[in-house]
């Protein structure tokens, strides 16, 4: 342990941006270093909310100041690789906000940055700190068949997150987090992935919006996940996931908004956030608060996090949703061999 505090410099002052900073102005341990947006309207908002701090409209600023032990890159989507590659050269530690990229070969650049700089690597699915999903792995440690849903209502032609380039799409932009999830609650790795679906209403665009797949698990295990901002569900919630393992199920709906968990089998029941210590919270239900915290002590003190989803989850999921969308264009099961993977990052 050591006293010192740690300095971090966020990237991005968009949603995800604020929303961090906001968590981690709270910790005593933290130093709020800097805050970096092109917009500098949005910096200088976020810095009247959470500073006084430095603000910079060039990241670079904060890759070159010594005081800056981490960084959060919280931008468009098509701009996490070169950031990451800089910050990784800089010596930085890294927060990534999902998706790793949109683009194999920008997941591949990462990938070879990262390592070769030796530092620490996070990206952002708090879904793995959530007190709801470690209950499902808790119950169901081993489940023979997982679902999986996450759904948007129709996502508008102008926005950034729908451009094929800064954004990708709803499958390729959102889905990451229900690949993740699902791999999160599985004990083995994901071998193979099929899926259907397509561009169903954003004609001028070249995206996939909406997908539904099987996965296949080293251990025999499958998984349904559908994805796609075609309409929003009138009773599971944005976000949902059920896990199955002969006697024992469970049920977790309405993530986004209000967690339930529904139970049945050898632990029969009921659980929603007036049921967890620290969930009136929506911050800690949701992980967020539990994941800057593992973002500190790992940078801070070495403290490496058990849950946290580390630079191979981040390339995984990335690839799980980049697979599925040549399994829609080929009508192929696409294999996959992920080789050994690697720790410390």
């Amino acid at each position: 342990m050591t006293d010192r505090r740690l300095g971090v410099a966020i990237i991005g002052c968009g949603n995800m941006g604020r929303t961090h900073a906001r968590l981690l102005a709270t910790f005593e341990d933290v130093s709020l270093r800097m805050l970096v947006d092109v917009n500098p309207e949005a910096a200088e908002a976020l810095n009247a909310e959470v500073g006084p701090t430095l603000v910079s409209a060039d990241y670079e600023r904060a890759l070159q100041d010594d005081a800056v032990d981490v960084v959060f890159v919280c931008t468009h989507h098509h701009l996490h690789a070169p950031m990451c590659i800089a910050a990784a050269q800089s010596g930085k530690d890294i927060f990534c906000e999902k998706p790793l990229a949109i683009r194999a070969e920008d997941c591949d650049a990462i990938e070879k940055a990262v390592r070769a700089a030796g530092v620490r690597f996070m990206t952002g699915f708090q879904a793995r700190f959530s007190p709801f999903f470690l209950k499902l792995k808790e119950v169901a440690p081993r489940p023979w068949l997982t679902i999986g849903q996450y759904f948007d209502p129709r996502w508008g032609e102008q926005s950034w997150a729908n451009d094929p380039v800064s954004g990708g799409g709803n499958v390729l932009s959102q889905g990451c987090h229900c690949f993740d999830a699902v791999r999160f609650l599985n004990p083995s790795e994901v071998v193979s992935i099929y899926a259907a679906g397509g561009n169903y209403h954003h004609p001028t665009l070249h995206i996939t919006d909406a997908v539904a797949c099987t996965l296949r698990f080293a251990d025999g295990a499958v998984a349904n996940v559908a994805i796609g901002d075609v309409g929003k569900p009138a009773l599971m919630g944005k976000a949902a996931y059920q896990v199955f393992a002969g006697e024992t199920t469970a049920s977790l709906f309405n993530y986004h908004w209000s967690p339930e968990i529904r139970l049945w089998g050898a632990e029969p029941g009921r659980l929603t956030v007036h049921d967890v210590p620290g969930c009136d919270d929506t911050d800690f239900a949701h992980g967020y608060v539990q994941q800057m915290r593992a973002v500190v002590d790992w940078s801070l003190n070495g403290t490496e996090p058990a849950n946290a989803a580390k630079l191979d989850d981040g390339v995984r999921a990335t690839t799980l949703a980049l697979r599925a969308v040549e399994a829609i264009r080929t009508g192929e099961v696409q294999k996959l061999n992920w080789g050994q993977a690697q720790s410390g990052v």
